[in-house]
Parts: structure tokens; C-alpha cells; sequence
């Protein structure tokens, strides 16, 4: 929740008031699908829990004549340290990020060697498709609707994606060598 909830009140500390889809279709735009984990369901219930806990306000906007009100949402003083706090604690800690792929390695050699290689050859297919969507998002210094850092982010993932090819490829040789596992 904590990921969730920083990247809310970012979107809030740069744009306020605004709806809970709004804050959906900013971290759209981020491409935040493709390098955090956020389910877009979860913002309202986050807004919520955040209402209570003050560190967001909610407000209803007028929107004329025969239409619903619309929920709005400021960031709080408390909602401002809580970002505070969050973006500090996420650059200054190293957390390892857990990847289930990372335990099926440790029983690799669990799996015939044909088996191995089609299901590295598998996630290769996939990281190159994720690499692929990564391209076609990926903000461009000269897009004025987006932070030029978030750019950044997405530079990360793809790197993690080049590394981890490079290193598919490289465990590919070892298997066909007899290496492996």
C-alpha cells in the first residue's frame, strides 16, 4: 500500500484538487502500470483509507446541472509529511524486489533441459514484448503533459529488461553446453 499511496499523494502534490480517475489517467500517462505495482482499482480505496487517516480531504465539485457531484481530493498538511516520509524512506532503502521467478531458478533443476529452454525462450518472448510496450510509452523529452524524469524511471525498467535478456541468453549457452542445470 505504501507504493500506492506515495504515488497518490505525488499526483496530489502536483495536481489538486482532482478525481480519483484523474489520478488513474496521470499515472497512466507515467506508464506507472509497466514499473510499479498498482493495481488501478485500488485508488479510490486508498483515497478512502487516506480520508480517514486525513492525509487527503475530500470534496465534492459541482458539475452542473442534472450531473452527480464529483469527488475531488486535496492533500493535507499530514498528507504532505506522509509523502515526506514515504519519499524519503524509498530512496534512501534498499528493498529487494521479489520476483517468483527468482525461486523457480532455485529448482531448475527440477525441469527436463528441453523444458528449461522453452520456458527461458518463453520469458524472453516476454520480456522483449514488455520492452517493446516500454518503447512505445515512453515519454519523450518534448512531451509537455509529462515529467521529463519519469522518462528516467522508464530508462530503469528497460535496462533491467536488457540485463536480464543478456543473461537469458547467456544461461541458454551453459544448458546447451550441458552446464546447466
Amino acid at each position: 500500500m505504501s507504493s500506492i499511496r506515495l504515488l497518490i499523494l505525488g499526483v496530489l502534490l502536483h495536481k489538486q484538487p482532482i478525481h480519483g480517475y484523474d489520478i488513474r489517467r496521470e499515472l497512466e500517462q507515467w506508464g506507472a502500470d509497466k514499473w510499479a505495482t498498482i493495481g488501478y482499482g485500488s485508488i479510490y480505496s486508498a483515497l478512502s483509507k487516506m480520508a480517514e487517516e486525513d492525509l487527503v480531504q475530500a470534496s465534492n465539485a459541482d458539475t452542473g446541472e442534472g450531473h452527480a457531484s464529483r469527488t475531488e481530493y486535496i492533500i493535507t498538511e499530514r498528507g504532505k509529511a506522509e509523502f515526506e516520509r514515504l519519499l524519503h524512506q524509498f530512496w534512501w532503502e534498499l528493498k529487494p524486489t521479489i520476483d517468483p521467478f527468482q525461486i523457480a531458478l532455485t529448482f531448475m533443476d527440477k525441469l527436463s533441459s528441453t523444458e528449461l529452454q522453452d520456458a527461458l525462450h518463453h520469458r524472453a518472448a516476454q520480456l522483449c514484448a514488455s520492452r517493446a510496450t516500454l518503447q512505445h510509452i515512453t515519454p519523450s523529452p518534448n512531451n509537455q503533459g509529462q515529467p521529463r524524469h519519469i522518462a528516467e524511471g522508464m530508462r530503469l525498467v528497460q535496462a533491467h529488461i536488457e540485463t536480464e535478456l543478456r543473461w537469458i541468453e547467456e544461461i541458454l549457452h551453459k544448458i546447451e553446453r550441458g552446464d546447466l542445470p
